[in-house]
């Protein structure tokens, strides 16, 4: 199967529409990867974190230096990779967060912390920062020059 770069054009739409992907953290050599909705603005990937006092993804995010989303698309076959800092999103910000999220993120419908009450549970935005952007298309072959 032939692999082509993204143009720059190409991976933003991706970004816009795939709404969904694999958010990676690290804490030195330990790494964990979670699900989770996005919006995108074409400068930032904004999430809305629900989580837990005692929440593993809290505790990695206030950790790592450099997060890496990954997004992909099976039909036709696309993949992007961003990395970057993650940041909370700044409450004069918020309104931005949330749009970008209605616009694009695509939203689980089931309680992903079933075991916990909705007042147990803390939502929080946070942004990836792009330093690095780069996506790949499957299956097309490269236009004869």
């Amino acid at each position: 199967m032939v692999a082509v770069e993204m143009t720059v054009d190409e991976v933003d739409n991706f970004l816009r529409r795939q709404g969904s992907g694999t958010l990676s953290l690290a804490d030195g050599a330990e790494s964990y990867a979670v699900p989770e909705s996005f919006g995108y603005d074409g400068e930032h990937l904004y999430f809305q974190l629900v989580q837990t006092d005692d929440s593993r993804k809290m505790q990695f995010i206030e950790r790592t230096e450099v997060a890496t989303l990954t997004a992909w698309h099976e039909e036709p076959p696309r993949s992007v990779v961003v990395h970057g800092a993650i940041e909370p999103v700044p409450e004069t910000e918020e309104a931005a967060a949330a749009n970008a999220i209605a616009e694009n993120a695509t939203v689980p419908t089931l309680n992903v912390l079933p075991d916990r009450t909705l007042d147990e549970l803390g939502m929080t935005y946070y942004r990836l920062v792009p330093a690095e952007r780069s996506g790949r298309k499957f299956g097309v072959a490269p236009k004869a020059e």
